[in-house]
């Protein structure tokens, strides 16, 4: 029996109501579902695994001779990377090595012609006491008319002449103290040539400050290497750490010490515990090289974002060292 036109058209108005108000509590119920779980779950797919790139500069100028690491190579905290050519070092070592015998050796001359001049002082202080004695013994044989004038004379001359040696004397006593203290001064600053010398030779072994991986090596030998350059770049072994981007609200709440689950993109389908190390206080506005505030770039595909924060994360050991490598992807939930 085919339904009449006044039921089939009572019925579709109320079916199409249904079906909207089905339509808007799936809504609901998927909006409250969204909120309710960014209130209590935080998530980002915004981090990545992070640790120091330290660049190992030698302080001495000159052409490498050897290599001795190859590139991703892990190598411990003084192990020897790279040797500069010694020779020139080992020159300049034996010259101040010379320099500092021919200082001391001035120094000795100096001090024995210091010893000589304080005889000669000596000696001419006893000369002038005797001329002085002398002179004493002519006057008195001259006030009683014993002496003659000329022989009075002769002898005021004489101490005359031994107050002129005696200051002489005591002068060049004088110059010659100055000249031992400015040859020990510079022998002194032989050995401090020759200190900087050898100090110079030892940095032409160029080490591993950190336990880490050698990362992008390509220097060979003869290559020149600069002072204050940096030649090799080492991934410090002891400074991994977790980077997170969270929306502001989701960072600003966190403190120090809240547990984290951490997914690594390299050892995918296992979570690691976690900590918060702490929140970055600031970020760049814009993205301006060499700026010390990290930037965070607020798109993503095409699409703006809300400003997030970075949360530095450390894992919990152990750590997973064969899944560390600096720059890979991660992921990071807790709950808030």
């Amino acid at each position: 029996m085919e339904p009449d036109a006044e039921t089939t058209t009572a019925t579709s108005p109320s079916n199409a109501r249904r079906r909207f108000w089905t339509a808007c509590g799936a809504l609901c119920l998927a909006g409250a579902a969204y909120l309710g779980f960014d209130a209590l779950v935080g998530y980002t797919d915004d981090a990545y695994i992070r640790s120091d790139l330290v660049r190992i500069a030698p302080e001495v100028s000159g052409p490498v001779s050897t290599v001795h690491v190859q590139d991703n190579d892990h190598v411990e905290a003084g192990a020897l990377l790279l040797t500069l050519d010694p020779k020139p070092f080992e020159l300049t070592v034996a010259v101040r090595t010379d320099r500092v015998a021919g200082a001391d050796a001035a120094v000795a001359v100096k001090v024995q012609a210091e010893a000589a001049q304080a005889a000669t002082v000596q000696s001419a202080e006893a000369t002038l006491d005797l001329a002085q004695a002398q002179f004493r013994r002519t006057s008195q044989l001259a006030e009683r008319g014993f002496a003659a004038q000329e022989t009075l004379d002769k002898v005021s001359d004489d101490v005359r002449q031994a107050q002129s040696a005696l200051a002489l004397a005591t002068a060049q006593v004088l110059v010659g103290k100055r000249e031992v203290d400015q040859a020990r001064r510079d022998a002194q600053e032989a050995r401090a040539d020759l200190a900087i010398a050898a100090y110079d030779l030892t940095r032409t072994r160029i080490v591993a400050s950190v336990p880490g991986y050698v990362n992008n090596l390509d220097v060979r030998p003869g290559r020149f290497a600069k002072a204050g350059e940096p030649v090799v770049g080492l991934v410090d072994d002891t400074q991994w750490r977790i980077v997170a981007n969270f929306k502001e609200d989701v960072a600003a709440a966190m403190a120090p010490g809240t547990a984290v689950r951490v997914w690594l993109d390299t050892r995918p389908w296992r979570l690691w515990r976690g900590r918060v190390q702490g929140v970055a206080r600031g970020i760049a506005r814009d993205e301006t090289p060499g700026q010390l505030l990290p930037y965070v770039a607020p798109t993503t595909d095409w699409i703006r974002l809300r400003r997030r924060l970075p949360v530095t994360i450390l894992l919990d050991p152990p750590l997973p060292r064969g899944a560390l490598f600096m720059g890979a992807d991660a992921r990071v939930v807790f709950l808030r």
